[in-house]
């Protein structure tokens, strides 16, 4: 009797362990499409953009396997005050606009490897199917800040390509930049992050969270029957 009532409890601290191992797995939050490293500069439109409705900015990437996402972003360098509210869009590479939203100065941040943070807001969930696609941001004559010339990464499904703006002028709001900028530094004002829903455990982190359940319900029919 003894030995079956320490075994039972060896069966049910395994599940316990199993199961915990699971939950220090799964992610707990959204991840960022793209990153900067430290160093680098800050620029700023340098009275190119306007006042008003301010002129778009962003990067051509391209998808290699399907992922969704849930928010885009934009830099704050320093974590210093936005300014004027941006505008940020998310197009397929033809110009055709998938997702837009305001990102302002009380944006919730996400943190980064660079020198600041990204000011972020959430979008419906998006699948973007492999392909080519265009990430841009209103930037307004001396704000925000983009950094240029810095290290960057990105998650696997994503290749960056190449800077963009649009050829509309200043003042021209949120508008698909549709120039391609010389050199391959970035310009890197806006962000995407990936939907919390996308990142799902590994088929191994499954099997395991089952077997768990499955020793877990072992230990309690055996404890009921003894």
């Amino acid at each position: 009797m003894l030995f079956r009532t320490a075994f039972l409890k060896v069966q049910v601290g395994a599940a316990a362990l199993i199961l915990a191992t699971i939950g220090f797995a799964l992610p707990a939050q959204a991840t960022l499409v793209l990153d900067v490293g430290p160093g680098g500069d800050t620029i700023a439109c340098d009275g190119d953009c306007g006042s008003v409705s301010g002129r778009t900015f962003g990067w051509t990437f391209n998808v290699s396997s399907a992922i969704q996402v849930g928010g885009i972003g934009a830099w704050d360098s320093d974590e210093q005050a936005f300014g004027p509210d941006v505008l940020a869009g998310l197009w397929t590479g033809a110009g055709t606009l998938l997702a837009s939203t305001t990102i302002s100065a009380g944006s919730p941040t996400k943190a980064s490897n660079g020198d600041g943070v990204w000011r972020v807001e959430s979008i419906a969930t998006l699948l973007l199917a492999p392909g080519r696609y265009v990430l841009g941001l209103t930037f307004f004559d001396e704000s925000p800040l983009s950094q240029v010339d810095t290290t960057f990464t990105t998650i696997p499904e994503v290749a960056y390509v190449n800077p963009t703006q649009t050829s509309a002028g200043g003042d021209s709001g949120l508008t698909f930049p549709d120039i391609i900028l010389p050199g391959s530094e970035g310009f890197f004002g806006p962000n995407l992050l990936l939907a919390e829903s996308s990142m799902l455990p590994e088929p191994a982190t499954l099997a395991l969270f089952g077997l768990g359940l499955v020793v877990l319900g072992l230990a309690v029919r055996r404890r009921r029957m003894a």
